[in-house]
C-alpha cells in the first residue's frame, strides 16, 4: 500500500505522521490478507496471511520478520529492491508497506521490472542513514536500523521489571507490546531523501 508523499515530506511533525499512517495502513493491511485468505478457502484453495509488521522472530540477537516480505515482493515483481533494502516501484517509489497471502492458488505473474531502481552513483540514503546501517555495497544492517528508527517506551518498561522477565520470552513481550501505537519511528532518513520517491 502506498505511503503518501505529503506523510513522508510533511514540513512539521512528518515522523509523527509517518507514524501514525504506518500503524493505521499495517492494522488495515493485516484485515485485508485475513479476508483475501477467507476468500481463497472458500474458493477450495489454502490460504495463510502475512502480516506486514508483526510478529517478529529473534535470531540470535537479531531481529526478523517471519517471513522476508521486501525480497518475495521483489520475486512476485512488484518493486526491486534499493540500495537502503527498501523495495522500490515506478510508480510509488519506496513509499510501500506490505502485506502478503501465501497460497495454493495459481497466480499470473506480473511482468519483469527493468533495471537497478537505484541511479548509478546514487547514495542519498548511504549518506543520510545517521547510524551508517547502509554500506557503499547496498547491505543493510537492519538490526541497527531497526534500534535506531524505532522506539518503544512501554517495551523499554516491561524488559525492565524482573517479574514481566520471567514470566515472559523477550519475544512474547516484543510481539505484544511492540505492536501498534506502543512504538514510534525515530527515523526515515533513506525513505525521505530517495529520489525515487519525488
Amino acid at each position: 500500500m502506498p505511503i503518501p508523499k505529503g506523510v513522508v515530506y510533511a514540513e512539521r511533525n512528518a515522523l509523527e505522521l509517518f507514524w501514525r499512517y504506518s500503524n493505521m495502513v499495517y492494522r488495515t493491511l493485516d484485515g485485508t490478507t485475513n479476508q483475501l485468505c477467507v476468500t481463497l478457502e472458500e474458493s477450495g484453495h489454502k490460504a495463510s496471511p502475512v502480516y506486514g509488521c508483526f510478529p517478529w522472530k529473534l535470531a540470535g540477537r537479531q531481529f526478523w520478520g517471519m517471513i522476508p516480505l521486501v525480497h518475495w515482493a521483489e520475486q512476485a515483481r512488484l518493486g526491486k529492491l534499493t540500495k537502503c533494502g527498501l523495495l522500490a516501484n515506478p510508480q510509488y517509489g519506496t513509499r510501500i508497506l506490505l502485506g502478503a497471502v501465501i497460497t495454493s492458488a495459481h497466480l499470473e505473474a506480473s511482468a519483469q521490472l527493468p533495471g537497478d531502481p537505484c541511479a548509478p552513483g546514487c547514495q542519498e540514503c548511504i549518506d543520510a542513514c545517521p547510524v551508517n546501517a547502509i554500506s557503499q555495497t547496498g547491505k543493510v544492517d537492519h538490526h541497527l536500523c531497526i534500534r535506531y528508527s524505532g522506539v518503544n517506551p512501554l517495551l523499554t518498561h516491561l524488559l525492565a521489571d524482573p517479574h514481566s522477565k520471567q514470566k515472559f520470552s523477550f519475544e512474547t513481550i516484543l510481539n505484544t507490546v511492540g505492536v501498534d501505537d506502543h512504538g514510534a519511528y525515530t527515523c526515515n532518513n533513506c525513505m525521505k531523501v530517495c529520489p525515487l520517491n519525488q
